[in-house]
């Protein structure tokens, strides 16, 4: 699909193509390509099933290999989890991206906060030291 899509169709051909000739729609398209891009041959993939594949695809590359503790305690990476293992995995991992990402603006927010402090007290020091000569 992505050699046809860039090789063989010109610009805005391809949806047509992927619904008329491979009788797929234009999601079922994508996750293949994206399984494609993201998973090589030399994976551990041949016994898993399309959707299996595409949660595999979607889970960032250097989290993959590594072993994760699955609700039943195992310690599983994601090529051996269940589907409910990657979702639960993928939940997991979307809620501390968001942890993080709360974390990091609460971090802007004190440092702004205390940059105003010091010059506010800066400001206060220069007024009581002018007032002291």
């Amino acid at each position: 699909m992505k050699h046809v899509k860039e090789n063989d169709l010109v610009h805005g051909e391809f949806i047509n193509w992927v619904e008329n000739s491979l009788n797929m729609d234009r999601t079922t398209a994508s996750k293949f390509m994206k399984i494609s891009k993201e998973l090589s041959n030399d994976e551990p993939v041949q016994h898993l099933g399309f959707k299996a594949l595409y949660q595999i695809a979607t889970i960032p590359e250097d989290k993959r290999e590594e072993k994760h503790k699955t609700s039943s305690g195992e310690m599983k990476n994601s090529y051996e989890m269940t589907t409910k293992e990657r979702e639960d995995f993928k939940r997991h991992q979307r809620k501390l991206e968001l942890e993080k990402s709360q974390l990091e603006s609460q971090l802007e927010q004190a440092q702004r906060s205390e940059s105003i402090a010091h010059k506010q007290l800066e400001k206060y020091i220069s007024i009581h030291n002018i007032y002291r000569r």
